[in-house]
């Protein structure tokens, strides 16, 4: 009789313990589990580059692509602006223009952090940040012939700045950024751009 208690008790330990298991994947992760999400986004830029050599700054255009990786929420929600911070890697690209002609390409990362919980509203969503990356341009150095040659540099370059984000709906949004690239090269010149896109989340 004993034994048949013991086996009795172990058959409804192992069913019970079965059923909280399948209850447990049923529901998913535990609330206050994060998720992870990212966003792709395409955008304009103007850039007011400090120009030493001509005293004043030249404005250039361009285009580029960034990506970023950000907590979700979680169900239990409370989560604090650190919280909300993402990280970005982008790629800007302008082309051949201005005079003398040169074209620039700065690629690096960034870090977004938000003023608020929650954006403001619902709507408006605004952030500080600041880059790491490589400033590298290319452009036309007339020389004494007439004629003209190509001065390529690549050089170190940190770019605070602020920003917002503007949710529209089902993870499309907007977003716009005012930076000012610090270059760091054989002179440092203090920069500017200005870039506007739209961004998906998935």
């Amino acid at each position: 009789m004993r034994t048949r208690e013991i086996v009795a008790g172990a058959v409804a330990l192992a069913v019970s313990s079965a059923a909280s298991v399948s209850s447990v994947r049923a529901q998913g992760p535990a609330p206050d589990a994060p998720t992870f999400r990212y966003s792709v986004e395409g955008y304009l830029a103007q850039y007011a580059l400090d120009d030493k050599t001509n005293s004043n700054s030249q404005s250039i255009g361009g285009f580029g692509l960034r990506l970023m990786a950000y907590r979700g929420a979680s169900a239990a929600g409370g989560r604090g602006a650190l919280d909300r911070a993402s990280t970005s890697v982008f790629a800007t690209f302008t082309p051949d223009q201005g005079t003398p002609k040169g074209n620039s390409i700065h690629v690096g990362a960034a870090i977004d952090v938000p003023f608020f919980r929650a954006p403001l509203g619902g709507v408006l969503d605004p952030f500080a940040s600041v880059g790491l990356g490589v400033f590298h341009t290319s452009r036309d150095v007339p020389n004494t012939t007439g004629g003209s040659g190509r001065l390529r540099r690549s050089d170190l370059a940190l770019t605070p700045g602020v920003g917002t984000r503007i949710p529209f709906f089902n993870g499309i949004g907007a977003r716009a950024d005012l930076r000012a690239p610090i270059v760091f090269g054989f002179q440092t010149t203090a920069n500017f751009v200005a870039e506007g896109g739209l961004y998906v989340s998935f």
